[in-house]
């Protein structure tokens, strides 16, 4: 995207004034019309104190008895325009739809956009979902009245649709589990410790349930590592306008589009932007695996040729440590569409909900005491060092870069201080606590850009304390990997990796909630694994069925990196 389009688009959306969060309207709870017949999809409308949610039940043609209500993941509620949405997926995603904005068709030429829907989801993909139904079980999901960071609205959603099969939405239900993916992990989990005498089991899959505060803290390294060591016009926080908030999210992906192109591209602060993007991704906590580059496959031409010979030729990425640059390029993209879209989002909800004026702070996340050279640990700079400084642009590069970023500790004007009405209004949103409530499953990739699997981990070590005071607590954990051998394809003579034949290679373990692998077993083989620990059986039994499954790392004791966290 130019530079002359980012403007336009800024214009455009300045003239829209757009706003991303409603005022929710007063309804009255649903009531069950009627039970959902063997083999029928039914579908009905939800209505709460939070607006409407749309929701669909799936039964089986011979049902087990056990019904699974799924939640579904974060979508962007306002209009993305298409210039953004296509590198970013929305394009092509079945969660989001394709609308006219006509603000955006006198100054970017085109009024084509899309937002999120407010669709339910009875699985995370149809096929997951037809394995499960042949399986017996019967599925249920709801949409949000709300898009967005939209854990109140998904918490009702569900709430009132575990309401309406325990009125009699669904006949003969002996069980009744709750699952979901990304921001649905999070609702899942939360929905369960609101509602024990509703839920007999627990499944959040690549679940942010450390909440808003440690997701958002990591966004914030990420981007105030960027304003600072490459681009210095992003507003990062305290968004006035969702013309800043695009704004900085088209100044993003531009530059990752340019530096892909140009492994050399230097920033205004001087510093090579691979480089610089590398280290925010470290400190940040993001793996420097992608599902194009898995930082240990060489470029043939590299080893036929070797490295200098190769990189005269244009042959980029020939390296581990350049191949780790590479895939952290292609890992930041997502990690910002996030870190802004979601923070604009609360800060909007802070604002509607604790009465901060458009003048005043509404960022929730502090950074000025944080020391950012701390968050690069000694493995990683010893894993990453030579990687790091291999510029001609200075010497010493990792070390200057982690000084301009420290050099500003403590100073409230060059970083983001936190308002208290903000922070209080967030901490105010529907979040998992780690209550044991019933057995718990949890699954999550072991190479998450998005949300990193230590939210997993810190989950679970949550669960163990609570279930000290529990007599036959159950709960387990497991992480996908990819091939451990690598997944890069390069095509013969190609100067980069075949994206789409190597991201057809990483087909688990590497990307946000990708369990790809055969049709999604890895995910069906948690709803067996869950039924086994409910059913009273054993967490070694439910083990016997995960680490038998492809992809899923057979080891009791395997923990992901843990979350970096910037503030004590």
């Amino acid at each position: 995207m130019t530079n002359r389009l980012m403007r336009r688009l800024t214009a455009a959306v300045a003239v829209a004034g757009l706003t991303l969060v409603a005022i929710p309207s007063v309804q009255a709870p649903a009531n069950a019309a009627g039970a959902c017949g063997l083999g029928k999809t039914c579908s009905g409308v939800l209505k709460g104190s939070l607006g409407n949610s749309p929701y669909t039940i799936q039964m089986p043609k011979k049902f087990n008895g056990t019904v699974l209500v799924f939640s579904h993941g974060y979508r962007i509620g306002t209009p993305i325009p298409e210039a953004l949405a296509v590198p970013l997926g929305f394009a092509n995603n079945p969660d989001y739809d394709k609308i006219s904005f006509p603000a955006f068709k006198e100054s970017l030429g085109s009024d084509v956009a899309y937002i999120g829907s407010n669709r339910p989801n009875v699985a995370p993909s149809d096929t997951v979902a037809t394995n499960l139904l042949n399986k017996g079980y019967a599925l249920a999901g709801a949409g949000y009245a709300a898009q967005g960071w939209a854990t109140p609205e998904g918490v009702q959603a569900d709430e009132n649709l575990l309401k309406l099969i325990d009125k009699g939405g669904i006949k003969g239900v002996k069980k009744t589990f709750v699952w979901g993916e990304s921001l649905g992990g999070l609702i899942t989990a939360t929905v369960a410790e609101r509602n024990p005498s509703l839920v007999d089991g627990v499944l959040p899959a690549c679940g942010v349930l450390a909440g808003p505060e440690q997701e958002m803290d990591l966004a914030m390294t990420v981007l105030y590592t960027w304003k600072s060591l490459i681009a210095p016009n992003l507003k990062v926080a305290n968004y006035s306008s969702y013309a800043e908030a695009l704004g900085d999210l088209g100044t993003i992906l531009t530059t990752l589009q340019k530096v892909a192109g140009d492994t050399s591209l230097v920033s205004p602060a001087n510093f090579p932007v691979a480089q610089a993007n590398l280290l925010a991704g470290l400190l940040g906590g993001l793996p420097t695996k992608s599902q194009s580059f898995d930082g240990q496959t060489l470029n043939p031409v590299a080893i036929s040729q070797g490295t200098a010979a190769a990189v005269a030729g244009g042959y980029s990425f020939v390296s581990a440590g350049q191949s780790s640059a590479a895939a952290m390029l292609e890992n930041i993209g997502g990690a910002a569409a996030l870190g802004v879209m979601a923070r604009y989002e609360l800060e909007q909800r802070a604002r509607l909900t604790a009465g901060i004026p458009a003048g005043q702070n509404a960022n929730f996340t502090d950074n000025v005491n944080v020391s950012y050279s701390r968050l690069l640990s000694p493995e990683q700079r010893g894993e990453f060092g030579d990687t790091l400084n291999a510029t001609t642009v200075r010497e010493n590069n990792l070390d200057s870069m982690l000084a301009v970023l420290d050099s500003t500790k403590g100073n409230a004007s060059a970083r983001f201080p936190a308002s208290a009405k903000a922070v209080k209004a967030v901490r105010a949103l529907p979040a998992p606590k780690g209550i044991y409530v019933a057995p718990t499953v949890l699954i999550h990739t072991e190479y998450d850009p998005i949300v990193p699997a230590g939210n997993s981990q810190w989950y679970y070590d949550r669960l163990k304390v609570s279930a000290k005071k529990k007599t036959g607590a159950k709960f387990a954990q497991y992480y996908t990997e990819p091939n451990p051998d690598g997944w890069t394809v390069y095509d013969p003579g190609a100067k980069g990796p075949n994206a789409a034949a190597s991201a057809a290679a990483a087909t688990s373990g590497v990307g946000h909630c990708n369990f790809a692998i055969n049709g999604g077993v890895q995910l069906t083989n948690s709803v067996r694994a869950l039924e086994k620990l409910v059913g009273g059986g054993s967490v070694a039994s439910a083990n016997k069925i995960m680490f038998k499954t492809a992809g899923v790392i057979p080891d009791d004791f395997f923990a992901p990196e843990p979350l970096k966290r910037p503030r004590p």
